[in-house]
């Protein structure tokens, strides 16, 4: 008997030792040589003898279901394993919408990813990421980013990840459209959005002036063109500001013109908000729109017809500026893998790669030296690059619930509500939980 259970433990052992999981590290010891070759010098990170000390690691990495497998990342990733041939990556799509939820599942349950992208400050906010302060001070280069490009990272003065694009909303319109009914200049403020919105729209539902969206996040852009913010924030003191006067003024204008003025049509009640304005843009449905410089590469895509009367301005405003965008990467909480997640992000984002992401994707860089290329000499993108100047971050989203009231807020307005009412209704759910956090 005592031989059988003998021999059931070392089964159980064995089987025990041949089971692996994504992001573990393991003692098995890769010798890792520097590459005979200037990283550097090809635009991309230098050689880290720290990373390449590592054991054989295994890194899962959750990326953006649209930017998962584009071949900036992927080329990226295949790149950064022949460098370091002890870390092996696997990579996991996931639309953008879903990640935070499923980040959460993941750290409370203790089986996490080495890396994901979001908005690293939210998820640090949540007590979902970890801190990456250290490896940002090994690494001395933060001097390198536009202004606010590092924003989407950052939660009271602590860095939870790194950005691995950035971008603002600016206004898209036609141009051709624009000429032949006499409109010689764009709007500049949201009293003239409406009105050449109007002027553009055809009684008979062929042509709209312009494509609303439903996006909370969209819309803040408006709000900080305003002159406002959903938030204040006095040093580490945060105060919520959802239902400020100018931005109740602003939300009854921006959904007018769907629901007074029908210049514009009601926006689908679908979580993605993205596609439909391209779409009535592109088929010559709407004549304007508010989104980012990635739409202009989408459309040069998909519709190159709309593409060739296509021109862009700042976003109309009472002052400069609008909703700072992009994403970042950051190492889920629980993570042991920090020092090559961080490495890999550096690559991402490393010159090489980043001015790719631009040019084949809309996804635009973080580090300033990269506006320099001649690629940003393109006047479509000059009103991009001059509203990211005055941009601010969406910080709203470290609050989940009042988040979430302030884009149903926005729903409901565009299907009948009172923007007064439910502002006011949003504003009590954020000052509860700016209050007392989850």
């Amino acid at each position: 008997m005592k031989k059988v259970l003998l021999f059931v433990v070392a089964v159980l052992l064995v089987l025990a030792g041949c089971q692996s999981s994504t992001g573990s590290s393991t003692e098995e010891k890769i010798t890792v040589n520097p590459p005979d070759r200037d990283l550097v010098a090809e635009g991309l990170p230098a050689f880290n003898q720290k990373v390449a000390d590592l054991p054989k690691t295994d890194l899962e990495i959750w990326l953006a279901a649209d930017y998962a497998n584009t071949a900036p990342i992927t080329e990226a990733i295949e790149e950064f394993k022949e460098v370091y041939p002890n870390i092996s990556v696997k990579t996991v799509g996931i639309e953008w919408g879903d990640m935070s939820n499923k980040v959460k599942l993941a750290v409370s349950s203790g089986a996490v990813p080495d890396m994901a992208h979001a908005h690293a400050f939210a998820m640090g906010a949540q007590g979902l990421a970890e801190p990456l302060d250290d490896l940002w001070d090994e690494w001395g280069e933060e001097d390198q980013f536009v202004p606010g490009g590092i924003e989407d990272t950052v939660w009271k003065g602590v860095k939870y990840g790194v950005p691995i694009d950035i971008n603002t909303t600016i206004y898209l319109y036609n141009k051709r459209v624009f000429e032949e009914n006499g409109i010689t200049e764009v709007p500049k403020t949201m009293d003239e959005l409406v009105e050449v919105s109007k002027k553009l729209t055809k009684k008979d539902g062929s042509q709209y002036g312009i494509v609303t969206s439903a996006s909370g996040w969209s819309f803040f852009g408006n709000v900080v063109a305003a002159g406002t913010n959903n938030l204040k924030f006095t040093g580490e003191d945060i105060t919520a500001n959802l239902n400020d006067p100018v931005i109740v003024e602003t939300m009854e204008k921006y959904t007018g013109l769907a629901t007074v003025d029908k210049s514009s049509p009601v926006p689908p009640p679908q979580q993605r908000q993205t596609d439909h304005p391209v779409a009535m843009f592109g088929t010559g449905r709407a004549v304007s729109f508010v989104s980012g410089p990635w739409d202009i590469a989408r459309i040069k895509n998909e519709f190159p017809d709309a593409y060739e009367d296509l021109a862009t301005a700042p976003l109309p405003g009472a002052e400069q500026g609008s909703v700072l965008g992009g994403g970042s990467l950051f190492v889920p909480k629980g993570s042991e893998n920090k020092v090559a997640s961080f490495e890999l992000m550096k690559w991402f984002i490393s010159d090489k790669y980043a001015i790719r992401l631009a040019k084949e994707e809309g996804r635009h860089p973080v580090k300033a030296h990269l506006y320099e290329d001649e690629f940003y000499n393109d006047p479509l993108l000059k009103p991009y690059v001059e509203t990211l100047q005055h941009a601010q971050p969406y910080k709203l989203e470290a609050f989940p619930e009042a988040n979430d009231a302030w884009g149903k807020a926005l729903r409901a307005v565009f299907d009948g509500a009172d923007p007064q009412e439910v502002l006011d209704d949003a504003q009590k759910i954020a000052e509860r939980e700016i209050e007392n956090p989850n």
